[in-house]
């Protein structure tokens, strides 16, 4: 089969090819072109693999940023990461809202409640829907990361950042 260090080559050659031509050009890597249809599906497999591992580091490195930059943004290359927080609804018990919503559960309930159709209701009833989502619901804080381009970020943080590698104070 394909050694490890072999994988890696052929990851280095990839980087090295997208580097140098950009992301328009078709990889040129002969050795790959000999495989077995054997030897491909397995290769294919070591790929998807290390696609996910690379996804769930991602997540692991982005939570690490995510925890020294909440309420700040930092420009790094072509790049602004900005931590913020948020807030999600989170039910205190799923069946209380199910009993809350009876016979009309399905205009809410995707395979999460959507809290809008849960307001239409509501109101719809003659309730107040602030009220009923407060008695469903509890309110919690999130971390969030956002990466943009500079040049898509919001035009104060862009005057924020006017240098590269540079951490600014911007609040929630």
């Amino acid at each position: 089969m394909i050694s490890k260090e072999q994988f890696y080559n052929w990851i280095d050659e990839v980087v090295s090819q997208r580097l140098s031509f950009g992301n328009e050009e078709d990889l040129d890597i002969p050795e790959v072109n000999e495989l077995s249809t054997e030897e491909l599906a397995y290769l294919r497999d070591q790929i998807d693999s290390m696609r996910s591992d690379l996804a769930k580091f991602k997540s692991f490195v982005d939570s690490r940023i995510r925890g020294r930059l909440t309420g700040k943004a930092f420009r790094f290359g072509d790049r602004v990461f900005r931590g913020k927080n948020s807030s999600k609804l989170v039910p205190f018990s799923n069946d209380k809202v199910l009993e809350f919503l009876g016979d009309d559960w399905k205009l809410a309930v995707r395979p999460a409640f959507r809290t809008s159709a849960i307001r239409a209701i509501a109101k719809e009833r003659g309730l107040n829907d602030k009220v009923i989502m407060d008695s469903l619901f509890d309110r919690v804080e999130t971390e969030q990361l956002d990466v943009t381009p500079v040049n898509r970020a919001p035009k104060f943080l862009q005057n924020l950042l006017d240098e590269d590698e540079k951490i600014v104070e911007i609040g929630d």
